[in-house]
């Protein structure tokens, strides 16, 4: 009687040990896959910043590309302007220069005039 009685008790004991090995086993393929879907999920998420970082900088010099036109049409180019302003400045100070040298001799005499006179 032992000996039938202790075959099913080897028996049990072997089917547990193969249903632990079992969930055993389906444990670590489940970590297994989720591991897996985290990596997938990281490198998707680094593409997509990838991506996004390329779209904002396509975007930028978009947006620098318009800014340059638009302050060309409306400051036109500051080389030219710089030019320009430099060349009327230096007109208007001989423009200035001739008028005083051409005014210099009537100022002296009004200016020694009404010095030199004396109202009593």
């Amino acid at each position: 009687d032992r000996t039938g009685h202790s075959s099913e008790t080897m028996d049990a004991t072997a089917k547990a040990h193969i249903g632990i090995q079992k969930l055993l086993q389906a444990e670590q393929d489940a970590a297994e896959i989720v591991a897996k879907a985290k990596q997938d999920k990281v490198a998707r998420l680094k593409q997509a910043k990838a991506e996004a970082d390329e779209e904002i900088a396509a975007y930028k010099a978009q947006r620098q590309a318009q800014f340059e036109v638009f302050s060309k049409d409306k400051l036109g180019d500051s080389g030219a302007h710089s030019k320009t302003t430099q060349s009327a400045t230096e007109e208007e100070l001989l423009l200035i220069s001739q008028q005083v040298a051409g005014n210099k001799d009537t100022m002296m005499n009004m200016l020694l005039q009404s010095v030199t006179e004396v109202s009593v």
